[in-house]
């Protein structure tokens, strides 16, 4: 399915983004634009209706031209409906294929972004932003609909005036800059103040999603009183926003009234002189003042558009911070699959760990189907090693070899069909079976079966109503959190990996649930590399050796750890300041 937007979409403009996103839809866009023409042509049945019957009851009392006039005009207001009808329909079908585009599009695009994208914010959060697709399809409805139709309707009714006399052709003109000064001079301002209202929108509903993620601080003595002061502020600071939006909506608002009004009177002005010095029929002014109240009561809505206008082009704005979220690179080769476990050697990996710490220079090889401890204090860089292993962060010097093949040139989507990363508890709302599987075409119900006896969770499984397709909450809360831990390794040995990395998450679990857990991913066969990171004995002990790692925070003042494979526990090694 295509991009909801260009591929060119990085910093567009509000306008220019939401240009990319109707331009798939610009066939039937363009359908309801000639419908509203139509519409439009067909609206002014009823002045000129009403004119021909000024003029024919000026002759005398005829039933017959008044039963066919007004036969004509529900012809003309009936088609007319009827074209209203299938506009709205086709606004219903933009709207549902604009928000199935977005969807598709992020959810293919989402699990592909950089680990470094979230860096700012907090994920959940930032994906507050697509609710906007819901002010996109109505406010974008609402434009296409009523906005198109009475620009249109109301340039046919100017033209349709100024065949009338010359002097409404004049009048015609000074509406119309009237109405473009409302629009641009006056309204000069509104986009950024609406981007502006949003972004403070966003701030308080973030605020109000931390009280909800952390409910035990805010239960603390003197939590409440933050949650409200915190609050408060971010509300004072949207109140300001809104106010500083809504003064340039309120003067285009004030402007297009005071414009209806005096429009109507010039009208009735100039008609009425001209009738009277015969240069105007009696129906002609009548007809011109039907026609100038639809064109004038079309200049009122417009300060109503014009706020759906600029909602339209800040909701646009915010998707562009999801649709401009950087991606990993889809490019690169696929690792062939062997029989044994993967061979992984980094050679001189420097990882930047802050701004001004970096690992020290690590060079190593783990062989194929070894087992291997990674330890060492907060901050030596050991997850983001697993990280970079898994292809998810890429280190500030050096490079990583998996089977001989420089990472930097292996595709990662086909890289993790090898590799498996636990570092937390990621359970999804859904079955037990989903979790494991994932609807990946690779793993069969035999294997998940397999992997859940594996790391004795089968039983526990099937003593559950439903059994595998018991349904878990978001986070698992219905199971408990050994269980949690082990359907995570169900599911990463499911797909039968080649390499295996555990970050800390087997700490956690009691010595039996350990001991069994390690056995399930350290095969006898060796078809499995496992490198985990963990402080506990127990698991030094179990592996085949262990690697130490120490923080540097001087990056001038680095030494090379060549840690060379071995199929025994390694002493933990200082490293030496040059």
């Amino acid at each position: 399915m295509g991009s909801p937007v260009s591929s060119q979409a990085h910093h567009l403009t509000p306008l220019q983004r939401l240009i990319s996103l109707l331009r798939p839809e610009a066939t039937d866009i363009a359908v309801v634009v000639l419908f509203s023409v139509v519409v439009g042509i067909l609206s002014l049945a009823m002045p000129i209706t009403v004119e021909a019957l000024v003029n024919t009851v000026a002759f005398g009392r005829y039933l017959q031209p008044l039963f066919i006039l007004a036969m004509m005009l529900f012809t003309f207001l009936g088609f007319a409906a009827i074209l209203k009808g299938l506009q709205t329909y086709i606004s219903e079908v933009i709207q549902r294929r604009i928000f199935v585009r977005v969807v598709a599009y992020l959810a293919e695009r989402i699990p592909r972004v950089n680990r470094d994208a979230f860096a700012k914010g907090h994920g959940p959060e930032l994906l507050n932003r697509f609710f906007e697709v819901i002010t996109v399809q109505k406010s974008g409805a609402l434009l296409v609909l009523d906005g198109i139709t009475i620009v249109i309707t109301a340039f046919i009714g100017m033209i349709v005036l100024a065949f009338y006399h010359p002097f409404l052709l004049g009048f015609n003109l000074v509406l119309v800059a009237a109405v473009l000064f409302a629009v641009f001079a006056l309204g000069r301002g509104a986009v950024s103040s609406a981007i502006e209202e949003s972004y403070k929108k966003y701030a308080v509903a973030a605020w109000l999603q931390q009280l909800a993620l952390y409910p035990t601080t805010f239960k603390l003595g003197g939590g409440l009183p933050q949650a409200m002061e915190k609050a408060d502020e971010l509300t004072v600071a949207y109140l300001e926003a809104r106010q500083s939006h809504f003064h340039v909506l309120f003067r285009q608002i004030i402007f297009t009234l005071g414009l209806q009004a005096i429009a109507a009177a010039c009208l009735l002005g100039i008609g009425g002189f001209l009738v009277i010095n015969g240069q105007l029929t009696l129906g002609q002014l009548v007809a011109s003042e039907l026609i100038v109240a639809v064109v004038v009561g079309s200049f009122a809505k417009l300060g109503k558009h014009m706020e759906s206008y600029y909602d339209l082009l800040a909701a646009c704005d915010k998707l562009g911070h999801l649709f401009d979220l950087p991606t990993e690179r889809s490019e690169g080769i696929t690792p062939p699959r062997h029989r044994l476990g993967a061979r992984v050697q980094l050679h001189g990996v420097e990882l930047e760990l802050g701004k001004a710490q970096c690992s020290p220079a690590l060079t190593m090889t783990i062989e194929a189907g070894e087992r291997v401890a990674i330890t060492g204090p907060a901050g030596s860089g050991k997850s983001s090693i697993l990280e970079m292993l898994y292809a998810s962060q890429e280190p500030s010097h050096g490079y990583v070899e998996f089977d001989s093949l420089d990472l930097r040139s292996v595709a990662p989507q086909r890289l993790r069909e090898q590799v498996a990363l636990v570092h937390s508890i990621e359970i999804l709302e859904g079955t037990i079976a989903e979790n494991i599987h994932l609807h990946r075409d690779s793993v069969n119900h035999q294997q998940v079966r397999s992997a859940l006896e594996a790391v004795g969770l089968w039983n526990e499984i099937m003593a559950l109503e439903g059994g595998l397709e018991a349904r878990v909450p978001l986070g698992g809360g219905t199971i408990s959190n050994s269980q949690a831990i082990r359907l995570m390794l169900a599911r990463a040995i499911a797909g039968r990996p080649r390499l295996i990395l555990i970050d800390s998450i087997l700490d956690q679990l009691s010595e039996i649930h350990l001991r069994f857990v390690f056995d399930a991913i350290a095969t006898p066969d060796r078809s499995c590399t496992v490198i985990l990171v963990t402080s506990r004995e127990s698991l030094f002990e179990l592996c085949d050796r262990t690697i130490p790692l120490q923080p540097a925070k001087d990056p001038n003042s680095l030494a090379n750890n060549n840690l060379l494979s071995a199929p025994q526990s390694l002493p933990r090694l200082n490293l030496v300041s040059l």
